[in-house]
């Protein structure tokens, strides 16, 4: 199909939230990049333009994809997307639940991996994403807008769950190298969790700083100052292990779900290895059960060498002998 605006628009009403509508529409977007112009401007009018999270995401996958396949083609898309990823990200973030942000946070991790954008964009991208609130909202039986509670059944899911959930839900999850995974690993050995040092030194945080009931103990202005101070302090500590915390949480989360992928595809060569061998045994079987028919018609025929030598020890009669007396 040749490219026009109303066949772009018309590409874009077709697109689902499926790996093959996305990567169909991809690489027919990267194809026609001398109009990557146009193409990001009604991309991102597509994305202002609906309310639906889910359908927002469904775009947001679209670049992704777009972005790190046509790199090696040129640098239209990275140029336009540049430009206009940061308010993108924003009015996606209006829209997010904590998982659609999770998986706003998976792809930008995609990004600074694979060099997709510099280390200083991809964190614009972040801060934008932390900074923007949810105005997700929906209409009470009085006719106020109240803002949506989270769904028990969502926030009770364990790791596990999330992760299955996630990887039943989207199919354009990229299946990492196991060097990828190997340095995942790695890193969580590192992680806040592990840090015996600053949970120490939480453990160790004086009961002052956490007790309302001791700022009636204060006498004059240089203890509140002093306290103060300590508050601070305590406060920047625990702020700074939450934070870290945060990101190993998502991290981990990042890590079980390119393991679940990864184990995922793995089972599913091997299932199909084991078909293989399965097809080459039978085969083998037969080839067997013909070189054993061949070797009982052999055993069969008879024995020509013990033809030829007693043919050899009884010689046949001359003429003479015939016709002699």
């Amino acid at each position: 199909m040749s490219f026009s605006e109303s066949s772009l628009l018309k590409k874009f009403h077709e697109l689902t939230n499926t790996q093959q509508s996305v990567q169909t529409l991809s690489l027919w977007l990267i194809h026609h990049r001398k109009n990557s112009k146009i193409i990001v401007s009604t991309w991102f009018k597509e994305l202002t333009l609906s309310q639906k999270p889910e359908r927002k995401l469904t775009l947001l996958y679209l670049a992704n994809d777009i972005l790190q396949n046509s790199r090696k083609k040129g640098s239209e898309y990275l140029k336009e997307y540049s430009g206009i990823l940061l308010e993108a990200i924003e009015d996606i973030a209006k829209y997010s639940d904590d998982k659609t942000r999770f998986t706003i946070e998976r792809i930008l991790n995609i990004w600074k991996d694979r060099k997709i954008f510099p280390d200083e964009q991809i964190d614009k991208f972040r801060l934008k994403l932390h900074a923007t609130k949810s105005i997700i909202s929906t209409e009470s039986p009085g006719g106020i807008k109240r803002k949506l509670s989270p769904d028990p059944a969502k926030v009770k899911l364990s790791l596990k769950e999330e992760v299955q959930k996630e990887l039943s839900e989207n199919n354009s999850i990229q299946i990492p190298e196991p060097n990828e995974l190997i340095n995942l690993l790695h890193e969580l050995e590192n992680s806040a969790s592990s840090d015996a040092t600053v949970r120490q030194k939480i453990a160790d945080l004086p009961s002052k700083v956490t007790d309302l009931g001791d700022l009636k103990k204060l006498k004059d202005k240089s203890e509140a100052q002093e306290l103060s101070k300590m508050v601070t302090e305590a406060s920047s500590l625990v702020n700074g292990y939450n934070q870290r915390l945060q990101q190993e949480l998502l991290n981990r989360k990042q890590t079980a779900l390119k393991l679940a992928a990864f184990i995922r595809k793995e089972t599913q060569e091997l299932e199909n290895d084991q078909k293989m061998i399965d097809e080459w045994n039978k085969k083998l079987k037969q080839v067997y059960s013909v070189r054993k028919e061949l070797q009982n018609h052999l055993e069969s025929l008879p024995d020509l060498t013990s033809i030829e030598e007693a043919a050899e020890l009884i010689p046949l009669p001359s003429a003479g002998d015939l016709f002699s007396s």
